[in-house]
């Protein structure tokens, strides 16, 4: 029976957002290429766009997850290697000596190994432990787990799922390290299929022909004895499965929550996603195959999700090699993507101009807010035009004049007091979470603001929007989604630390008179954006300097700030009628303060302190400080 909690989390998985997904095969059609032409890639970035809700597909901060346990049914002679390899073979992960870790490199993605039940205790400072036991039953001869057991192993991969997955982490790769775990997925599909365990079982480790089917047996032998598991994905998890698939499937709920795509690896990882998928069908469309093994039962587990693999490479290695692999190939389709010229830009003929032109009218309704992102040259400043009146504007052309206001055109040089006002600003700066009720004048406002638009972004692109709230019933709305992710937050810390957490209330956007929310727009300036094409978070810095700047103004004006940092992207782009290819980067409440305290409330409260610069300070190569 499943638990509430996982119930409530398959619950929360949406449908991928068709918006996202037209908006990206209409941006594909107007790239310089013929339609269709890079066949299966483009296939792909539509449906990653769609899960993502962006136009323009991510895959530059991946995440990989190895999830480690040990099988009981190794005690039945299934496999060439005992259990003490999963264990070593843990350390050589942690070492980054194994082939994940090098593919991982290439992809610069990061790899989070998982302790979900190994025999062996392993303790290490980069080893999450989630183990739920020291290795699973024999499930020839009993219940490899417990329902309690499965239970915990899959709120424990939801919970690592959703936190891989939040802002950023736009793709989880699924891997795992298990002696044994071929001879348990072999054993979950046929469970799940009624097909016969001789079409499932491959070489595995690379056992003989005797030992294969030896292994066909031992499951046979396994089926017959958890007949009643058959029919019911979790059941069948309990009784015939291992911590890691548990695990791994759950990291797919949780990730799927987040809207993440979800790469999955060979025979292990995608059995995983089968179970995952039988609890709820919506998670197949946010599958995404990563290659094909030479496992048979691989093919038998691909064809129940309906998934075409993006390699077929004769691989069986397993830790999500092939995963990764693919993930190079998913980097570069969204690069060239981004990177292609339109034929507008390139002033390049063709012949299904007219074509186009009705396709996108079918695909995007006059008006709608993503049309502007669907050429390089659309109105970037619809949002931006709506910050502040007119009036406003010609109220600040006026004070422009008056004398003083444009003191740097003759002294760039700082004064002593000038300079001395500037570090005051710095150092007495503070994220403010409760507001007096005083309005904020609109020509404080707008000066703030200004402040941000006047922030460096490389390449000049200025990829930033300020989309400005002052409606109660918005920010009520902005305040409910912001509320339930910080009581989701809570189950990350304990005892004390999460009754701490959970007295920091989240009310400035209630209390504050102006909620802003600044933006990112990944196709400011097109294409090719000077000092962009190398680092593709460049947009993402340049706004994080706008909002820097509107930190620093504020202090100068005595007006406070707070930044609201616990809220997903999807729900204020769905408030806000934000385009999905626009970013919500910061969300920014803004007015005057009830009081400005000493020190930063998370240091006063006592949460952490200031590291001391000296301990962050390293000369000429990382970890080297000054004597």
């Amino acid at each position: 029976m499943l638990d509430r909690r996982i119930e409530e989390a398959l619950a929360q998985i949406e449908r991928p957002d068709a918006r996202a997904e037209n908006a990206a095969r209409a941006r594909l059609n107007q790239l310089t290429k013929p339609r269709g032409s890079l066949g299966m890639c483009e296939t792909l970035l539509i449906q990653s766009a769609g899960i993502q809700q962006r136009a323009l597909p991510d895959f530059d901060h991946p995440h990989i997850v190895v999830m480690a346990a040990d099988h009981g049914i190794v005690e039945e002679g299934v496999s060439a290697y005992p259990s003490e390899v999963t264990v070593q073979m843990v350390h050589n992960f942690l070492a980054g000596g194994a082939a994940i870790n090098a593919l991982a490199r290439t992809a610069n993605a990061q790899v989070h190994v998982v302790d979900m039940g190994m025999a062996t205790n392993v303790e290490h400072p980069l080893l999450f432990q989630r183990a739920v036991r020291r290795g699973s039953r024999n499930f020839a001869r009993e219940e490899a787990m417990t329902e309690s057991e499965a239970t915990r192993a899959l709120l424990a991969g939801i919970e690592l799922g959703q936190s891989l997955a939040e802002p950023g982490g736009r793709v989880v790769a699924l891997g795992e390290m298990g002696i044994g775990n071929t001879t348990t997925s072999a054993a979950l599909l046929a469970a799940l299929t009624g097909m016969d365990p001789e079409a499932l079982v491959g070489v595995g480790t690379g056992v003989s022909a005797e030992v294969r089917r030896h292994k066909v047996d031992v499951i046979r032998r396994a089926l017959a004895l958890h007949r009643d598991a058959h029919s019911d994905a979790f059941r069948a998890l309990q009784c015939i499965g291992g911590y890691e698939i548990a695990g791994l499937a759950g990291v797919a709920i949780g990730a799927a929550q987040r809207h993440a795509v979800i790469l999955l690896d060979g025979l292990i990882s995608t059995v995983a996603g089968v179970i995952a998928q039988r609890l709820e069908p919506r998670l197949v469309r946010y599958f995404i195959a990563g290659h094909q093994s030479e496992e048979p039962g691989h093919r038998v587990a691909l064809e129940q999700l309906g998934l075409t693999p993006v390699l077929q490479l004769g691989m069986r290695l397993g830790e999500a090699s092939g995963a990764a692999l693919a993930l190079t190939v998913l980097q570069a389709s969204a690069r060239a993507m981004r990177e292609m010229a339109t034929f507008e830009e390139a002033s390049v003929d063709h012949a299904h101009d007219e074509q186009l032109a009705r396709e996108q009218t079918k695909i995007v309704p006059a008006g709608d807010p993503l049309a502007r992102a669907l050429t390089a040259t659309a109105d970037r400043n619809a949002s931006g035009a709506q910050v502040v009146s007119r009036a406003v504007q010609n109220e600040h052309e006026r004070a422009s004049d008056e004398p003083g206001f444009a003191y740097a055109t003759e002294n760039l040089a700082f004064t002593e007091n000038e300079r001395a006002a500037v570090y005051k600003a710095i150092f007495l700066r503070r994220d403010i979470r409760q507001f007096a009720r005083d309005p904020l004048p609109d020509d404080v406002l707008y000066r703030i603001l200004d402040a941000g638009h006047h922030g460096p972004s490389v390449g000049f692109m200025q990829p930033w929007n300020f989309l400005v709230v002052r409606s109660r019933e918005t920010k009520e709305t902005l305040w409910r989604v912001v509320d339930r992710e910080r009581m989701a937050a809570a189950v990350h810390f304990e005892g004390e630390r999460r009754d701490d957490y959970l007295r920091l209330k989240v009310e400035g956007i209630r209390e504050a008179p102006i909620t802003v929310c600044i933006t990112s727009d990944p196709t400011r300036g097109g294409a090719h954006v000077l000092g962009r094409n190398s680092i593709r978070d460049t947009d993402r810095f340049s706004v994080s300097c706008a909002i820097e700047n509107i930190w620093l103004a504020a202090r100068a004006e005595n007006v406070a700030v707070g930044w609201v940092s616990i809220y997903q992207h999807a729900d204020v782009q769905q408030i806000l009628n934000i385009p999905p290819h626009v970013e919500p980067v910061g969300l920014l409440t803004i007015g005057y303060p009830l009081e400005w305290p000493q020190e930063p409330l998370l240091q006063r409260s006592g949460w952490r302190k200031r590291i001391p610069l000296e301990d962050l300070l390293f000369e000429e190569t990382w970890g080297v400080q000054k004597v």
